[in-house]
């Protein structure tokens, strides 16, 4: 199986929507993950675990 131009070009557009809506979701809610794990439990992984679920 060969790579044409066009199939080329359409993988990387593909990875740099992807990476531009994986970013702009870590930048919407970013202080959210982080406020989650700032008030995690130190040392604890049965409270972790009931917190996820």
């Amino acid at each position: 199986m060969e790579l044409t131009i066009e199939q080329l070009i359409k993988i990387i557009i593909g990875v740099l929507v992807l990476v531009v809506v994986v970013g702009g979701l870590g930048f919407f809610f970013k202080d959210y993950v982080i406020d989650f794990f700032r008030n995690l439990p130190g040392g604890d992984t049965g409270k972790l675990v009931l917190r996820l679920i």
